[in-house]
């Protein structure tokens, strides 16, 4: 029986939907399908002529036919016909149509070829695309699937009918006793409708040998030059890596119309020993003019890529693509109508519509923490642009996104502080309140979730407070709110009853900062100032100031607080950058503070953490996830767990990463089970680096997280970029519900079994190449700190500042200020982890004339790094620093 809509039922739905607009194309001549198809086949067998029906066994709520009309010349065939439920749900335990189909073969050895092939030809309509879920099972010494359930699993996206070739490079799978290959689909519409119908045939089904791409380790392949295929900005490093190209030098050449085929810079090419192989480096950094430029080596030459200030641009055009596709509510042409209406969020006897914001990753789930973080990284990015003042349609566009998401962030929400952090969700439903394909999600309390929620909010009434004054005056009202919330949540009386997605006490004071200065701009008001002063706290001293390792020591690195007992390690949603971010922002908001010194030495210590642990990986110079003690395996279950963990396999994985000493290791990729892909971790941590850096004025720091970026866009040794449609020889990823679109990251590239080596397979499954929000919301906040200052730092001031140390043989520390330019100025010395002479000094300066101020001090802790700050005029934004490990 429907229900009726009663006061308790808040069918609220989102703002009104902007005007439509058509999604970005999708050039398929640039994708790793379309270069796949292209590989000479150099051998072949045919797996299946479909000749012979008994071969294949059925299951499901379908049927299944041999055709007699041949397809495609020769070609037989056999076609599957889903039922369509359209009065109640399926009969089975997902209330899905589904079915499957299975081809057995007699412990067969595949090994002698690394690809299989097949014909599809989809025939649905009423859901936007027609996903294959192809196994491949082997009952060798290694098996497949693994125990995870995701080697020898690969999904195929179909957006559109007809005959399409599908080839599956299984070059890393163990097939010397392949037992059989499933092949698997559900409906995600529980009840279709009228017109509704799904069916897909197969056909022409064998193995080939072709050669196959690169998936494991850091080594490219022969012939491949992995260099960032949105480019490289003007100021920064720029350099490309190969590993057996057959030249000792190469060649950067225009391919700009004005300039086409001129050779504008020539070099050798440099050799490269790092500990994770040898690699061939073309470095062409000095080369600043903008355009457009191939590299040409041994007779290999890459696609065409760009030099310039503006090389980002297209990723963040693209990432709203992505995010617009992944609108839920909006009518979005070619994928869906208006959707979700009936998911409601529940809250005692209310009830709120779901629909709005965007959809969470390669399912159709939601939630505040995504929604929330995604709206607060694009306001960020507005404001940014709108500060530098040369692109205002990606601003408005920015702005424009940002409140599809605000809207969801203001509405759906109870009172006391119930939100909804994650809801679930698979299909698509009928809109229709009260029949069977209805979803609810419980509102549960959360401070890490009322948080996030505040901080969307404050900065929405900050950025639309000149243009939608109502509109802001609602957000910063929900954010006070929220913001309370919080508190109480956290400080009690006790609500906060939900461990899902609760942040460690150091990430939620990071979080709870950023919304409390946030609020502390837009009110004035000294709590919510207060409030960011005294959870710093709580960050900063659950930092590892001391060295540890005595091999290759560190410190600076997170715990997950002030106990310091459990180090602070993610391995899917993270939020490494909030501590970092959230003390950049008390540093400019509060210069003065007492404790000024104290958030810039944190801030300094976790960058050069970053620096040097990225030094393990060169030549990529991608940032390591974590430092791991082989103690810390313990508090894995053993039992298995949510994620399959076990205690054997943790310590595996962290004695694979970089020994440090002492039973301490540092690791490229997470330790991680079940549940694998590291973007969420790389861009936290990109976007934590990219902010210390650009509050230290540190361009090498600035110019690593131009790496990080790179990494993602093609400078891998995949020599793919991971953003669909963006660059060259990206993949289709799992986004089975939706479509493939335009901009969309993936989880990330995950590491192999216990290895701590990159591994990206051709085979597309979940969840690290399923799209996801949280990858992109990450990348736009990167890209906030990416993007050129409108001037360069310092460029207005009238003086020249050095800033140098030397320390003698009693351990005496002396810095010297050298000051050059014109009228009097006042030097503020302020110290971290030293003692000595700090008094400012006041100089009259003469134009031309250099002035040297000094100072001197001692360290006090031998194994902590030290940080001195001067300070030109009180200006934190006129600073020289020195930092010693």
């Amino acid at each position: 029986m429907r229900f009726a809509l009663t006061a308790a039922v808040l069918l609220l739905t989102p703002l009104s939907a902007n005007a439509q607009r058509p999604l970005l194309p999708i050039e398929h001549v640039n994708s790793a399908e379309f270069g796949w198809l292209q590989k000479p086949v150099l051998a072949s067998r045919v797996l299946d002529d479909f000749a012979q029906p008994a071969t294949w066994k059925f299951s499901g709520t379908g049927t299944l036919s041999f055709p007699q009309q041949l397809a495609l010349g020769d070609m037989r065939s056999l076609r599957v016909e889903l039922q369509m439920f359209r009065n109640a749900p399926a009969p089975n335990r997902a209330r899905l149509s589904s079915v499957n189909l299975q081809r057995a073969f007699p412990n067969e050895d595949w090994s002698g070829y690394n690809r299989l092939s097949l014909w599809v030809r989809p025939d649905f309509a009423g859901i936007p695309v027609l996903p294959l879920q192809l196994v491949l099972h082997n009952d060798g010494a290694v098996k497949v699937p693994d125990r995870y359930d995701r080697e020898g699993t690969h999904f195929i996206t179909f957006a559109r009918n007809g005959w399409q070739q599908v080839v599956w490079e299984i070059e890393p799978l163990a097939r010397d006793r392949v037992t059989r290959l499933e092949i698997g689909y559900f409906v995600n519409r529980m009840l279709a409708g009228a017109d509704d119908h799904v069916a897909f045939e197969i056909g022409r089904l064998e193995l080939q040998k072709v050669d196959p791409d690169v998936h494991t380790g850091w080594v490219t392949g022969a012939n491949k030059i992995a260099f960032s295929h949105s480019g490289y900005q003007s100021g920064s490093s720029k350099s490309a890596i190969a590993s057996a190209l057959p030249a000792q030098s190469f060649e950067l050449v225009s391919v700009q119309d004005i300039a086409f085929g001129e050779t504008v810079l020539r070099k050798p090419i440099a050799t490269v020993q790092t500990r994770n192989g040898t690699f061939q480096q073309m470095d062409f950094s000095e080369i600043q003019t903008p355009g457009s430029y191939v590299l040409r080596a041994g007779g290999i030459t890459s696609k065409p890529f760009a030099i310039g200030n503006e090389v980002w641009k297209s990723s963040i055009w693209k990432t709203l693509n992505f995010f617009y596709g992944n609108r839920c509510g909006d009518d979005i042409p070619g994928v869906h109508g208006i959707d979700h209406l009936d998911w409601f969020a529940t809250h005692d006897s209310t009830r709120i519509t779901m629909s709005g914001g965007w959809h969470d990753a390669g399912d159709l789930s939601q939630g505040l923490i995504n929604t929330g973080e995604a709206t607060y990284a694009m306001f960020a990015l507005a404001d940014k642009l709108a500060a530098r003042g040369d692109d205002p349609a990606l601003t408005a566009r920015l702005v424009e996104e940002a409140k599809w998401g605000l809207d969801w962030v203001l509405r759906v929400r109870f009172p006391g502080g119930y939100r909804i952090g994650f809801g679930p969700h698979n299909y698509w439903s009928n809109n229709i309140a009260g029949d069977a394909d209805d979803r609810v999600v419980a509102a549960k309390n959360n401070p890490n979730v009322n948080y996030i929620a505040s901080a969307a909010a404050a900065i929405g009434y900050r950025m639309l407070k000149d243009r939608e004054p109502a509109l802001a005056a609602r957000a910063l009202r929900v954010a006070r709110e929220d913001w309370a919330f919080a508190i109480v949540g956290i400080e009690g009386p006790s609500t906060w009853h939900t461990p899902a997605f609760a942040a460690s006490r150091m990430e939620l004071a990071g979080v709870g900062i950023t919304a409390s200065l946030e609020l502390f701009a837009a009110t004035g008001e000294a709590r919510y100032r207060d409030k960011a002063v005294e959870l710093a706290r709580v960050v900063m001293a659950s930092q590892q100031v001391a060295r540890v390792g005595s091999v290759f020591p560190l410190s600076g690195f997170f715990y997950t607080g002030p106990d310091r007992d459990t180090i602070f390690h993610q391995f899917h949603k993270a939020s490494d950058q909030a501590p970092i971010v959230a003390l950049s922002q008390l540093v400019h908001a509060l210069p003065d503070h007492p404790e000024w010194m104290q958030w810039y030495a944190t801030i300094a210590r976790y960058a050069e953490y970053q620096k040097r642990g990225a030094t393990t990986t060169a030549p990529y110079h991608v940032l390591p996830a974590y430092v791991y003690r082989l103690a810390d395996s313990v508090q894995v279950p053993d039992s298995g767990g949510r994620y399959l963990e076990k205690q054997d396999q943790y310590a595996a994985q962290v004695r694979a990463g970089l020994p440090m000493g002492d039973g301490w290791f540092l690791r490229a990729f997470p330790v991680w089970f079940q549940r694998r892909g590291n973007y969420g971790v790389l861009l936290s941590q990109s976007k934590a680096l990219s902010t210390a850096s650009r509050l230290r004025g540190d361009s090498a720091g600035l110019d690593l997280a131009q790496q990080q970026a790179q990494w993602v866009v093609g400078r891998n040794p995949f020599v793919q970029s991971t953003m669909y449609g963006e660059g060259y020889d990206w993949a289709q990823q799992y986004s089975v519900s939706s479509a493939d679109f335009v901009g969309s990251l993936p989880v990330g590239m995950q590491s192999r079994g216990t290895t701590d080596l990159p591994y990206w397979p051709s085979q597309n499954t979940y969840v690290y190449k399923e799209v996801w929000v949280h990858s992109s919301s990450r990348w736009l906040w990167l890209m906030e700190d990416l993007l050129p200052v409108a001037a360069a730092r310092n460029a207005t001031s009238l003086t020249a500042l050095t800033f140098n140390s030397t320390t003698s043989a009693d351990g005496t520390i002396t810095m010297k200020l050298i000051v050059t330019g014109t009228g009097v100025h006042r030097y503020e010395l302020r110290t971290d982890n030293l003692r000595g002479t700090t008094v400012a000094q006041t100089v009259t300066l003469r134009n031309g004339v250099p002035t040297t101020l000094v100072w001197t001090a001692k360290r006090v802790r031998a194994d902590t790094p030290y940080t001195a700050v001067v300070i030109e005029d009180g200006n934190v934004t006129r600073t020289r620093e020195l930092f010693a490990q």
